[in-house]
């Protein structure tokens, strides 16, 4: 190889990977955004141990996918699910002592 295309080589290269991390970044901001439009709660008993679970986007215009888990009071069972809610909703998930947001990404 010659001076000349090694050079064109490495410039590929650079391009390459300045073009694969300007994609990358906007993701990771996205879903840290869809993470703070929305929210869990725990309102209401549906037990004397639980109570109602409700997931809540407060994103005016975007449907959010998310991961939960939660469990009951005194149980050894962690039920994991997807949920995808529509943009200003709040949706009743069940009966749950604590529940936690896996992952929280907009819907494409």
């Amino acid at each position: 190889m010659t001076r000349r295309t090694t050079n064109w080589w490495s410039l590929a290269i650079a391009a390459s990977v300045a073009a694969t991390s300007a994609l990358i970044v906007p993701a990771a901001h996205a879903e840290d955004d869809s993470i703070k439009s929305i929210e869990l709660r725990l309102e209401g008993a549906c037990d004397a141990n639980n109570s109602r679970l409700w997931i809540i986007n407060n994103h005016a215009t975007k449907t959010i996918i998310a991961t939960l888990r939660w469990s009951l009071a005194n149980s050894k069972r962690v039920v994991s699910d997807q949920f995808q809610v529509v943009p200003s909703a709040k949706l009743e998930i069940g009966c749950a002592a604590k529940a936690d947001i896996v992952v929280a990404v907009y819907a494409p």
